[in-house]
């Protein structure tokens, strides 16, 4: 089955985990510092991604049955996180 890859850009001040899910397996993950990104492989199908506070492993975001191919994660006034993909 061809892979697909999924870019991740973290413009959050902190450390952030993004995991990639389908169903209950994990497919990839990855750690992206402030301003890094990372690209994330991913089957061809729709996916859940997990986004975690890397530091404390807490979740900060989520999209549940995504297929964007681009996906960023900004750090709003007040500590607030958005997510948003494309």
């Amino acid at each position: 089955m061809a892979k697909t890859e999924i870019t991740f850009h973290n413009q959050a001040t902190i450390k952030v985990l993004a995991q990639i899910f389908t169903g209950h397996t994990l497919i990839s993950t990855c750690l992206a510092g402030p301003g890094e990104s990372c690209i994330l492989p991913a089957e061809p199908a729709r996916y859940d991604i997990f986004l975690k506070n890397g530091a404390t492993g807490w979740e900060i975001a989520r999209k549940m049955d995504s297929a964007d191919k681009t996906i960023t994660l900004q750090q709003q006034k007040g500590g607030r996180y958005v997510m948003t993909g494309g």
